[in-house]
């Protein structure tokens, strides 16, 4: 007697990309960060990581009293504390956490405060970053970033069979024509300097680890545009068309 056949699930949604700033497992939310006292085959925190992993999380507020302090709301919109106890107590980072930009924290853990409750604890200035822009601008850039084939059709009339040329700015946009360029800048003005920055985290192999990952000190791109936000940046010839 022959086996009943499944039926095919035609809109199963598909796994998301280890490094697409959504996947839950790669960027997860504060309560499913390993303990700092928990050992995991998967989240193993050592010098050799088995996998990287980061927290993004929205800056509702800060304060300083003996350090910077953070409440922090994450991708669920759960409320944490983030501490600071660098060498600095945080003085690096207080002018750029304000309200509404994102804090990512690599390889962040569950911290057990003696008069808070969990939140994190924030050791390594390396470990940390601070955006500019808000939490659910970097996820759906993120996402529109990865449901378009990371970004290789003209973001004006969505042709492929062209030679495309890049927005020199960011390196993700692409464009069959100046005309097309032009016609989406006021829509990409503000997505430029998102999709920029967010290449350090797509562009990272998120699922083996050999060494732990740092965010750079002075990167470039990381900062605001010395150019106007209203100038067009030019356009590069892509390469490998």
């Amino acid at each position: 007697m022959s086996m009943p056949l499944e039926k095919e699930n035609y809109f199963a949604i598909p796994p998301l990309a280890p490094s697409d700033l959504n996947n839950s497992l790669t960027f997860p939310t504060f309560w499913d960060l390993p303990s700092e006292y928990e050992i995991s085959d998967t989240c193993l925190y050592s010098t050799k990581p088995r996998k990287h992993w980061c927290f993004l999380g929205k800056i509702v507020s800060s304060s300083v009293l003996v350090r910077l302090a953070l409440e922090v709301e994450d991708k669920e919109g759960h409320r944490l504390l983030v501490a600071f106890h660098t060498d600095d107590r945080g003085v690096a980072f207080k002018d750029q956490c304000k309200e509404g930009h994102t804090i990512a924290v690599l390889y962040a853990t569950q911290h057990t405060f003696a008069f808070s409750p969990p939140g994190l604890r924030l050791e390594q200035d390396a470990h940390v970053k601070v955006f500019p822009y808000s939490l659910n601008e970097m996820l759906d850039t993120s996402r529109e970033l990865f449901e378009k084939g990371m970004g290789k059709r003209c973001e004006g009339c969505d042709k492929t069979d062209t030679p495309l040329k890049k927005c020199s700015a960011c390196n993700g946009a692409w464009y069959c024509s100046r005309a097309c360029q032009t016609g989406c800048w006021p829509a990409h003005k503000r997505r430029c300097p998102i999709l920029r920055d967010i290449q350090w985290f797509t562009r990272k192999n998120w699922e083996n680890g050999v060494h732990q990952y740092f965010f750079p000190r002075h990167p470039r791109g990381w900062h605001a545009h010395q150019r106007s936000q209203n100038a067009l940046p030019s356009m590069l010839q892509a390469r490998g068309f």
